[in-house]
């Protein structure tokens, strides 16, 4: 609009506040309907833009942590993330809203370590990049072992099924009939 008025050589504040009311939505008149009934005598027009801008600024904000919400770290290395939602935040975010929603993203490990440090943001993703890669080595060998355990544990209830059943068949011969073999004498065996 501002450019608008430069080129209609509008520069009366009064004017720019009438031209922009008549340019309002039914949602904006909402916002700024008090200043529309009692307007200010001084910069009418300025105080009413500084309302509208406040206003669309917070859901400009919202509408980017909305966008970036969706981004995950995944596979990809944390420098990458950074640059994605510096990709999609397209310089409309202040440096520490860009940390928090970067941080936001990272595992309650590195965010840990992190916390602690003051650098730079292009430096935390690449100390990230570091421990993600150094932690990575270390998750494999816990999830082998996480496996091997599984297994263990498979093979100790198989072992135990097999033994429960040997049991059961051992108590089921012997509360049967009893039978009574007799281990025929040496001299019956040798007369034959």
């Amino acid at each position: 609009m501002e450019s608008q008025f430069i080129l209609a050589g509008i520069t009366i504040e009064i004017t720019k506040f009438t031209h922009i009311i008549s340019a309002l939505q039914l949602e904006e008149l909402d916002i700024v309907g008090d200043i529309i009934l009692n307007p200010p005598a001084e910069k009418p027009y300025t105080t009413l833009r500084n309302r509208l801008s406040s206003q669309y600024a917070d859901s400009e904000e919202q509408r980017l942590r909305d966008l970036i919400s969706g981004m995950q770290l995944s596979d990809s290395k944390p420098s990458r993330l950074l640059l994605e939602i510096r990709c999609k935040a397209e310089n409309r975010m202040t440096e520490e809203l860009l940390k928090s929603l970067f941080l936001q993203r990272l595992t309650t490990y590195v965010q840990q370590i992190l916390a602690i440090s003051n650098d730079q943001l292009e430096k935390l993703a690449e100390m990230a990049d570091g421990i993600m890669a150094a932690t990575s080595h270390t998750l494999s060998i816990h999830e082998i072992d996480a496996e091997n355990q599984g297994l263990k544990i498979s093979m100790l209830m198989d072992i135990s099924s097999r033994l429960s059943r040997l049991e059961t068949r051992e108590r089921s011969t012997s509360s049967g009939p009893k039978r009574r073999f007799r281990r025929r004498s040496a001299s019956r065996n040798s007369g034959n």
